[in-house]
């Protein structure tokens, strides 16, 4: 089935005004400095100039940013890509199965990957008509299938199965133009409510009391995707831990504090696609060496996921949803060795 373009749905598609660089930084993950490089060095972006005589940069070039940017993740050199077309630059996005994933384009949304993780399952079945309803403005029927599917197959399969492949594609369809903006705002909001929902569900009927590992759920400074920790928390709520979420962009000094003064066994961190190579290393070699010893550091997003290789000793990476569930199991077992 072929999905039906937000802007095809409509005789007269609305322009949308150019964005200020400040607005391009935030959506794309690409600094200003570098827009600004690129611009001398490669001759593209090639932005307006408003009223003010400040950068404005239209929405098709926004669009070709996010991208490259996509490609950067996958290791890309900018000479390689910046002045390609958006037809090379999707050709070779098409080429990448491995590429970083996840509906993260824009700090200010709390769009994220697979819970802690950077990949996802297999394709979702029903993946061409549930993203033909979000771009006809049809979320109420997203909404009734994803809680139809928790009802019947469970909340932990349905994230595992349903959820995590939903963000990448829909994700994927927002960076070529399938969808609008306002199109994944209101998908992200449906499916944190539903989320939502099914953890005080799970909350209300297990009838039993919280359990170890107390677990701290949040993001460092300036990360401000939180999808992927409300995921997460869906496998500590399964797990019966006992949750505190802190939210979004959280200072790390708070962050030590919270995790000492609550008694953390486990910090639960995201990166996104877009996190910096030192964001994501100096903050956890910040994190690791003021933490109690006992305390677990478990990361996960695209950012996390890019950087396995360099991860600080004792800061495990989850991989995809179910690496939840099963680092839950690892920690209780490993209370139950003998100490040497």
């Amino acid at each position: 089935m072929t999905v039906v373009s937000a802007r095809s749905s409509r005789s007269r598609p609305i322009a949308l005004a150019p964005r200020s660089i400040g607005d391009v930084e935030r959506e794309t993950g690409l600094g200003k400095d570098t827009l600004r490089v690129w611009e001398r060095r490669y001759g593209f972006p090639v932005p307006l100039r408003d009223a003010l005589g400040e950068r404005a940069y239209p929405q098709e070039q926004v669009q070709r940013l996010r991208l490259i940017k996509r490609l950067l993740d996958t290791g890309f050199r900018p000479g390689k890509v910046v002045m390609l077309a958006p037809a090379q630059l999707l050709a070779l996005l098409s080429a990448k199965p491995d590429a970083p994933a996840g509906v993260q384009p824009s700090a200010k949304r709390n769009t994220g990957q697979s819970a802690l993780a950077g990949d996802g399952p297999a394709l979702l079945p029903d993946s061409a008509t549930w993203l033909q309803w979000l771009a006809l403005d049809q979320t109420e029927k997203i909404r009734l299938a994803l809680q139809k599917k928790i009802k019947d197959h469970g909340l932990g399969c349905v994230v595992e199965q349903w959820v995590a492949p939903l963000c990448k594609l829909v994700g994927e369809s927002w960076m070529r133009g399938d969808i609008s903006v306002y199109q994944e705002h209101l998908f992200t909001e449906m499916l944190q409510s539903i989320l939502r929902e099914a953890i005080a569900g799970l909350d209300a009927n297990k009838g039993t009391r919280k359990t170890a590992p107390r677990v701290l759920l949040t993001t460092t400074p300036g990360e401000q995707h939180g999808l992927g920790l409300l995921m997460a928390e869906c496998y500590f709520a399964l797990g019966t831990c006992s949750r505190f979420m802190l939210g979004t962009s959280t200072p790390l000094v708070d962050i030590v504090q919270a995790v000492q003064q609550l008694r953390i066994d486990v910090l639960a961190l995201s990166f996104s696609a877009y996190a910096t190579r030192r964001d994501v290393l100096d903050r956890l070699h910040n994190l690791r060496a003021q933490l109690p010893p006992h305390a677990q550091i478990w990361v996960g997003g695209a950012g996390a996921a890019a950087l396995s290789d360099e991860l600080p000793a004792g800061v495990q990476l989850l991989r995809q949803p179910a690496d939840v569930a099963h680092s839950i199991k690892a920690w209780k077992q490993s209370l139950k060795k003998p100490k040497v």
